[in-house]
């Protein structure tokens, strides 16, 4: 879910946005506007706040995310987090909000205006939404006010994280869910806005020099790469985080071989430049039609034989398996004749491949 959100966030608060929308049964007809507050400072790196929420009523549900979740956040195609709010049976709704671009340490307040839940049965949860992630040791959020209608109603020194959330800082409010009862204000779920919610908050500690996000280094998805009569293309690209200084190896997945090739190997990981990839997988059907091929040799790391992926290897003769194979797909081996079969596992893999290949002879 965090890849790419960043620079999703970025474009989206950059400028306020303005909607024109039908407005909803019982909800206050309004443009949906995000209005962005920030300094101009000579911050590397910003961060994002939001005001997130979820309500319970008769008959909707309602809610506000951002990072939590690929279809409820930044991402989700059936409303526009920054400006709306989602209602399960109402669908969208336009609000007027203010998010905060956190740029240095200091006060921020994030908003929804514009809003009337009187008539929900509650406020289950209210909390800060922020893209910091969590990575990011030693920041602390304190001096937290929660205000309805304009009016402050609870106040935290400490901010406490929300209580299923590891990747990024979410400051509880209100919470009639798994946090605890002496810290987040569940007993405050019942007090409804007609026209207004926000959450005022300090913060500090944060690393506006380094970046937490992960970025690709080395090959970007889709590449492919050639190495011994064998073709891989990236699935999932190799990281490096500054902030943690922490680095990922990439993925990359056997799509196809050199027609000239009579022997194929599949590597464990292979390396390009400075980055290493784990070669995880097999395409679907490629080696069908191999014709030269004589032996194969499969890495350690490759654990199933897919669809057609060896149909009408007539000449191949030797597979050698670096693992015990999880699954083979029926008749994955269609047109070969006789193959002797390798490795490790190499009884447990041929019984296997002997049940899913009933046409071909495996020793």
């Amino acid at each position: 879910m965090r890849k790419q959100i960043k620079g999703i966030l970025a474009a989206a608060l950059s400028a306020a946005m303005v909607v024109s929308l039908g407005s909803a049964a019982g909800v206050n007809k309004a443009s949906a506007e995000d209005t962005t507050t920030g300094t101009t400072t000579d911050a590397k790196h910003t961060y994002n706040a939001i005001l997130g929420f979820e309500s319970a009523g008769d008959p909707d549900w309602a809610y506000r995310k951002f990072v939590e979740s690929e279809d409820q956040g930044i991402k989700s195609k059936d409303y526009d987090c920054l400006t709306q709010y989602m209602a399960t049976n109402t669908g969208k709704h336009d609000a007027s909000m203010t998010n905060a671009k956190i740029d240095k340490d200091g006060t921020y307040t994030v908003t929804i205006d514009n809003i009337d839940f009187s008539k929900q049965k509650s406020i289950n949860m209210a909390y800060v939404i922020t893209d910091i992630p969590t990575a990011m040791k030693g920041v602390e959020f304190t001096n937290v006010k929660y205000s309805v209608d304009g009016e402050v109603v609870a106040t935290q020194d400490k901010a406490v994280q929300k209580y299923d959330k590891k990747d990024y800082y979410m400051l509880m409010s209100v919470c009639t869910y798994n946090n605890p009862a002496d810290k987040v204000n569940g007993d405050l779920s019942t007090k409804l806005p007609s026209k207004s919610l926000s959450i005022t908050f300090d913060v500090k500690g944060v690393d506006f020099d380094k970046s937490y996000k992960a970025e690709t280094v080395g090959l970007a998805k889709g590449k492919t790469i050639k190495k011994s009569g064998v073709t891989y293309k990236v699935t999932t690209a190799a990281t490096y985080t500054e902030g943690t200084d922490k680095k990922t190896t990439g993925k990359v997945q056997v799509t196809g071989f050199d027609k000239k090739a009579k022997t194929l190997k599949v590597a464990d990981t292979i390396k390009v430049g400075t980055e290493s990839y784990a070669v995880t997988s097999i395409k679907a059907g490629a080696f069908k039609g191999a014709s030269k091929v004589t032996a194969v040799t499969l890495g350690k790391k490759v654990k199933s034989i897919g669809k057609d992926t060896f149909v009408n290897c007539k000449k191949l003769k030797t597979l050698t398996i670096g693992v015990k194979l999880s699954s083979v797909t029926k008749n994955s081996f269609k047109g070969c004749k006789t193959v002797k079969v390798k490795g490790t596992a190499a009884a447990a893999n041929k019984k296997l491949l002997a049940k899913q290949n009933k046409t071909v002879k495996f020793k």
